[in-house]
């Protein structure tokens, strides 16, 4: 309807100009005329100031509705109507230059002031501390720890296959620690290719939830690879567990299923002590020299997971690093919080400052370490919890600034657009009101 109007409105003004030039033109032409007769007949054709300018004929139309104006613009615009399809060239470049002056206020009052910038370089040098200090110290410290967990705990012989008793569910050690082989053929090297937290899915941080509780209510373990091979685990006096022979997956959770829902009250505890059990496990193991791997990577790559828990990449390097980063970052973002002034700064804005620096001073930090870890050669320094920390907040501040952004410029436009409405309402009344 606004385009359609637009177009009948410039026709209508078209047809109105070449109507008023005209219109001159015929009135010269008869001006003109009249001088001509008056100067040969030598008379002066007086002018009746009486006569009334008013018009003669008024002009009389029907006002259409509004379904046929809107049937009339559907039939004469076919095609799809944009903002850009009602301004003008010069409309549109003064909206540009109205949007180019919100953004500049938006900068200004999220910029960095003098204090931010303290901010800043003081959250730069404890990131920086923290990977280059305190890392390496926590990883020495784990390096001295124990490396085994369980000691005290043994296997026990269990009658028949895909079960555990629930009484030695908590006391009999994990299956998926056995590293030695039995007598089957099928089962030898079973593991090969990996050290056994980075080759058995029951020490994955995530998935050790499932398929390690499955393994410790049935005695078996599964091996991190496409297939999911899985084994018996049987205790042999004198060896403890052993690997004993080659068991199925699919057999494994059938046991875990049945346990739970046809064994009554007795099968979902020996469930539920099968979860605290794996609890129990990956606690203990997270802390020790060779910790756990990195939650998944076992599955797509047991080599992988090998090569990182070479270099002191696992579960509580990253998790630590995390935990550190994301503390810095809570500490630098209260702090700052504490010189907040109502009464000069909007609490949005000032916290886009806040993340601004938070932003700023992990992407710093950050980069510095990849930049050190490619200069030096020495994948041990390389700080992935601080990149995952950093890679998360590009992604969430990010998107919190360009949403107060957008609000910012809501704003400035409301206000804009309520001046322009104000200024014609008033237009309207002086209209009416003379």
């Amino acid at each position: 309807m606004a385009k359609y109007n637009q177009e009948l409105g410039d026709k209508l003004d078209k047809e109105f100009k070449q109507l008023k030039d005209h219109s001159k033109d015929e009135i010269a032409n008869n001006e003109r005329f009249l001088t001509a007769v008056e100067n040969k007949l030598g008379i002066k054709h007086p002018i009746d100031e009486s006569v009334s300018l008013e018009p003669i004929v008024q002009s009389k139309f029907d006002v259409p509705d509004w379904e046929q104006l809107k049937n009339e613009a559907r039939a004469n615009i076919l095609y799809d109507v944009d903002y850009e399809d009602l301004l003008t060239s010069d409309e549109i470049a003064n909206a540009y230059r109205h949007l180019d002056e919100i953004n500049e206020q938006f900068a200004k009052k999220t910029g960095f002031k003098k204090g931010d910038l303290i901010f800043l370089v003081t959250a730069i040098a404890l990131q920086c501390t923290r990977q280059y200090v305190i890392g390496p110290w926590l990883k020495k410290l784990r390096s001295d720890a124990s490396a085994d967990d369980e000691k005290g705990r043994k296997g026990k012989a269990e009658p028949g296959w895909y079960y555990v008793a629930t009484e030695n569910i908590l006391t009999n050690s994990v299956p998926f620690d056995a590293t030695a082989y039995g007598e089957a053929d099928s089962i030898q090297d079973f593991l090969k290719g990996g050290n056994h937290r980075t080759m058995t899915l029951g020490h994955d941080p995530l998935l050790g939830w499932i398929f390690g509780t499955a393994n410790i209510l049935t005695s078996t373990l599964t091996r991190a690879s496409w297939n999911l091979a899985s084994a018996h685990v049987k205790y042999q006096p004198g060896r403890g567990n052993v690997i004993h022979s080659l068991a199925d997956i699919r057999k494994i959770f059938i046991a875990c299923k049945e346990r739970l829902f046809d064994e009554g009250l007795e099968g979902k505890l020996a469930v539920g002590l099968g979860i605290i059990r794996e609890a129990i496990h990956l606690k203990s193991d997270i802390g020790t020299k060779s910790s756990l791997p990195i939650p998944t990577i076992p599955t797509a790559s047991p080599e992988f997971a090998k090569e990182l828990a070479r270099y002191g990449i696992d579960t509580a390097s990253v998790g630590t690093e995390i935990g550190l980063s994301a503390l810095i970052n809570a500490l630098i973002s209260m702090v700052h919080r504490l010189f907040y002034d109502e009464s000069v700064d909007d609490p949005k804005l000032y916290e886009v400052r806040t993340r601004k620096i938070l932003l700023l001073s992990n992407t710093i930090a950050s980069t510095s370490n990849v930049i050190v870890t490619a200069f030096t050669k020495n994948p041990k320094i390389l700080d992935v919890g601080g990149l995952i920390v950093t890679i998360t907040r590009l992604v969430s501040d990010v998107r919190f600034i360009c949403k107060v952004k957008q609000e910012f410029i809501q704003s400035a436009l409301d206000v804009h657009f309520q001046g322009i409405v104000e200024e014609l309402e008033q237009m309207y009344k002086n209209e009416t009101s003379t």
